[in-house]
C-alpha cells in the first residue's frame, strides 16, 4: 500500500510539474537563442546584454511581491473548495500587479542611465548598447508583473498546461522575432529587446482573456468587480509575498553586484562569460523548477485539506527526483564545459572564464535539491520567511564579502567570484534545511 501511494504521489507531482518543466525547457532554449544572436554581434553587445539583464532580473523578480502570495492563497482556497475566494484573489492579484508593475516601469525607465552607471560604469560602447536594451525592457516591467501573477492563479488551481501553451508560444515568438529583427532587419541589440517585448504583450493579452473564461465563466461584470482593491485580501497577498519578494530580490541584487565585481576584475570578457555561463546553468532548473512549483501547489492544497501525511509523502518523492536531476547535469557542466562555451562565442578568454565558472559553481549547485524542494514547500504553506532568511544569509552576508576578499585580497580575480557563488549555494541549502526540519510550516495560518 505504501509503495502504491508513493507511485501515486510521483505521478501527481509530474502531472502538475511536467508542463512547468516543458515551459522552462522552451524558455531556456529560446533565452539561449537570444544570447546566441546577441553574442554573434560582438563581445561589447554580449557584455552589455549580460549587464543589462542582471539589472532587469532584479527589477522583474519584484513581481513575486504579488505572485508568491497568490499561489499560497489560491492553492489553499482550492484545497478548501472555495471558488469565490479564488476569484477574489485572482482579481486582487491582477490589480496589484498592474499597479505596482506600472509604477516600477516608469521609475526604472527614467533612471536607466543612472542604474547602469551606478552598478557598472562600463566602457562607452558597452554603456550605449546596455542603454538601448533597457529602453525597451524597462517599460515592459508592468507586463512581467501581470504575467507572473496570472500564471500563478492557473498553476495554483492545478492547471499548469494553460500557462505552458501561452508562454511556450510567447517564447517561440521571441525566438522568431530575434531572427527577423536582428538578422533580417539588422536592428542589433535593439531588435533582441523589441522581440522580447512583443512576446510579452502577446502573453499578457492571451492570459487575461483565458483568466476571464476559465475562472469567471466569461462574466466580465464578475471579473471587473473582483478587480476592485480590497484592503484585507490585498494585505494577505502582500504579507506573504513581502518575504518572498525580499528573498527573490536578494539573489539577483547581489548577482548584479557580482557582475560589477566580475566586470571590474575580468573586464568585458569576464562579464560575457558570467552571462553565458549563467544562461547555461538555467538548464539544471528545468526539472527542479517544475518540482518546486508542483510541490508549492500540492502542499498548499494538501494543507487546505488538513492532509499532513500526504504533504510528507509528496516532499519525499520530490526530493528523490531533484537529486537524480542534479547528478545527471554533472556530466556536461563538469566534464564538457569547453564545448558548451565554444558554441556561443569565439573568444579564448571568455571561454576560459566560462569553463571555470561552470565547473566551480556547479559543485555548489549539487546541494540545490534542499533549496528547491523545501523552498516550494514553504511557498505552498505561505511561510515565506525561512527561505528569505536563507537567501539573505547566503547571498548578502556570505557571497558578497567572500567574493571581494577572494577576488582582491587573495588575488583570485573572477575565480574568487565563482568560488563565492558556489559557497553561497551550499550555505542557503543548509539554512533552509534547518528551518524545514523544525516543522512549523505545517501549522502556518494564512
Amino acid at each position: 500500500m505504501d509503495t502504491v501511494k508513493k507511485r501515486s504521489d510521483i505521478a501527481l507531482i509530474f502531472k502538475i510539474s511536467w508542463p512547468v518543466m516543458l515551459g522552462t525547457v522552451l524558455q531556456s532554449i529560446l533565452s539561449t537563442v537570444d544570447v546566441y544572436f546577441i553574442s554573434q554581434l560582438g563581445t561589447d553587445q554580449s557584455a552589455a546584454a549580460s549587464l543589462a539583464n542582471s539589472i532587469v532580473t532584479v527589477i522583474f523578480v519584484l513581481s513575486t511581491l504579488v505572485s508568491a502570495g497568490t499561489i499560497a492563497l489560491v492553492s489553499r482556497s482550492k484545497g478548501e473548495g472555495n471558488i469565490a475566494q479564488i476569484r477574489a484573489i485572482g482579481g486582487q492579484s491582477l490589480s496589484l500587479s498592474a499597479l505596482i508593475g506600472g509604477i516600477i516601469s516608469i521609475i526604472c525607465f527614467f533612471l536607466k542611465d543612472e542604474l547602469v552607471i551606478l552598478f557598472f560604469n562600463p566602457e562607452p560602447a558597452v554603456f550605449k548598447y546596455a542603454n538601448e536594451y533597457l529602453s525597451f525592457l524597462f517599460p515592459a516591467t508592468i507586463l512581467v508583473f501581470i504575467n507572473s501573477a496570472l500564471r500563478t492563479v492557473f498553476q495554483a488551481n492545478g492547471d499548469t498546461r494553460t500557462p505552458l501553451y501561452i508562454f511556450g508560444i510567447s517564447n517561440i515568438l521571441n525566438g522568431i522575432g530575434d531572427y527577423i529583427l536582428i538578422e533580417i532587419f539588422d536592428m542589433g541589440i535593439t531588435g533582441a529587446a523589441l522581440a522580447t517585448v512583443i512576446s510579452m504583450i502577446f502573453s499578457c493579452v492571451v492570459i487575461n482573456i483565458l483568466l476571464v473564461k476559465n475562472f469567471y465563466d466569461n462574466d466580465y461584470k464578475v471579473f471587473l468587480r473582483s478587480l476592485r482593491l480590497n484592503s484585507n485580501d490585498s494585505m494577505r497577498i502582500l504579507r506573504i509575498g513581502g518575504w518572498a519578494c525580499i528573498q527573490n530580490i536578494i539573489r539577483p541584487m547581489t548577482g548584479t553586484l557580482m557582475y560589477s565585481l566580475v566586470y571590474a576584475t575580468g573586464g568585458r570578457e569576464g562579464a560575457s562569460a558570467f552571462g553565458i555561463g549563467g544562461q547555461l546553468l538555467n538548464y539544471t532548473f528545468i526539472i527542479n523548477s517544475g518540482i518546486s512549483t508542483g510541490l508549492a501547489v500540492l502542499v498548499g492544497q494538501s494543507l487546505g485539506k488538513k492532509d499532513i501525511e500526504g504533504c510528507d509523502r509528496l516532499i519525499g518523492q520530490g526530493m528523490k527526483i531533484a537529486w537524480i536531476n542534479t547528478f545527471i547535469w554533472i556530466i556536461p557542466y563538469i566534464l564538457f564545459p569547453h564545448v558548451l562555451m565554444s558554441f556561443f562565442i569565439d573568444d579564448s578568454l571568455v571561454i576560459s572564464h566560462g569553463v571555470n565558472y561552470l565547473r566551480v559553481v556547479y559543485l555548489g549547485l549539487i546541494s540545490i535539491p534542499f533549496t528547491i524542494v523545501y523552498g516550494g514547500v514553504f511557498q505552498g504553506a505561505g511561510d515565506t520567511f525561512p527561505p528569505m532568511l536563507a537567501s539573505m544569509i547566503s547571498n548578502a552576508v556570505l557571497k558578497l564579502p567572500v567574493a571581494y576578499l577572494l577576488a582582491y585580497a587573495a588575488g583570485l580575480g573572477v575565480m574568487g567570484a565563482w568560488i563565492a557563488i558556489a559557497l553561497s549555494v551550499v550555505a542557503e541549502a543548509a539554512v533552509i534545511y534547518f528551518y524545514f526540519i523544525k516543522g512549523k510550516w505545517k501549522e502556518k495560518v494564512i
